[in-house]
């Protein structure tokens, strides 16, 4: 009935929702906190991604963003996060910097709500350092605009289930507009839910999952994901998007917590057929919330050339 109830939302959510977007992630599954603050990953305790992604090859001045996001969980309820990205489009640069803190409230022993927050600085500018304009204009000579941002997330995680909803940037920093600095008419809504199929004892898992992207005056942007996760180490799948953009991926998740995982997508099917391909590497490191780094030490104490029967625990 939870998840029923928790779907309903997503879709009414998503459709209540337009959007023309900022630059994001195609692994968005493995890496939620990056654009939900109320994300934090429960079943680590701490952990850190870096992401690649060059998108449209075919353009001269290809979109480049490069993204980093930590966290570390101090208990059961309470962590705190780091984000920080750089978009890089024709001379166009947006570079936004924020610190998180989620607030975990346990439904049972396996679910949780994740309620997050978001305080960062944002900034756009034109950095080509050739632009001359010949008549003055207020609009488009201011070539740099910055200003606080914040942003609000909550989240849905067990076992297998994740659902989350997000404005990351409540603020729109409107390049070149410095009234509009604290405007919210161009919200970005993030939504996404998922489910993992354990079989095998857990040697094979299917994670589908969807991904909504809205702003006012644009159509919804949809992303259908469908991976697999073959002996806890090879993952693989693919990708659909809403504006016929296909991709896959394929990585490796290794024993001591390390992810390498690379993503492939084709415009060849869209309307812009011209923009090709887009390419994407993600490397993740996190540790499980089970291997605590200040962990106690059992030792025992020699006694008459014998050991004792039962080992002293000292911290």
């Amino acid at each position: 009935m939870r998840k029923s109830l928790l779907f309903s939302c997503f879709l009414a959510l998503s459709f209540t929702s337009l959007s023309q977007l900022r630059g994001g992630s195609s692994l968005y599954m493995l890496n939620q906190s990056l654009m939900n603050p109320g994300y934090i990953d429960v079943n680590t305790r701490y952990g850190g991604t870096v992401n690649f992604r060059k998108q449209w090859m075919s353009l001269g001045a290809a979109p480049l963003t490069i993204s980093t996001n930590g966290h570390y969980r101090f208990s059961k309820n309470h962590g705190v996060g780091l984000v920080a990205l750089d978009d890089y489009t024709n001379n166009i640069n947006h570079i936004d910097v924020g610190a998180n803190y989620t607030y975990n409230a346990w439904l049972n022993k396996n679910t949780s709500i994740g309620m997050g927050i978001k305080l960062g600085f944002q900034q756009r500018s034109i950095v080509n350092n050739y632009v001359y304009f010949e008549n003055f204009d207020p609009t488009v000579t201011q070539l740099s605009t910055a200003g606080f941002n914040m942003g609000f997330g909550l989240s849905v995680q067990s076992k297998n289930f994740d659902f989350g909803v997000a404005l990351p940037s409540i603020f729109d920093n409107q390049l070149g507009k410095k009234n509009l600095i604290y405007d919210t008419k161009d919200n970005h809504l993030y939504a996404n839910i998922g489910y993992k199929f354990r079989m095998a004892n857990d040697g094979f898992i299917f994670y589908p999952t969807i991904l909504a992207k809205g702003v006012p005056g644009s159509n919804i942007n949809l992303s259908f994901d469908g991976h697999f996760l073959f002996g806890q180490w090879l993952w693989m799948g693919g990708s659909y998007k809403s504006d016929n953009t296909v991709g896959a991926s394929v990585g490796v998740f290794l024993d001591d917590g390390l992810r390498i995982i690379y993503s492939y997508e084709s415009s060849n099917f869209t309307g812009h057929e011209r923009l090709t391909s887009s390419h994407e590497i993600m490397i993740n490191y996190a540790r499980s919330i089970s291997v605590n780094p200040f962990h106690v030490r059992k030792y025992t104490i020699r006694k008459g050339g014998r050991f004792r029967k039962k080992p002293r625990i000292k911290g």
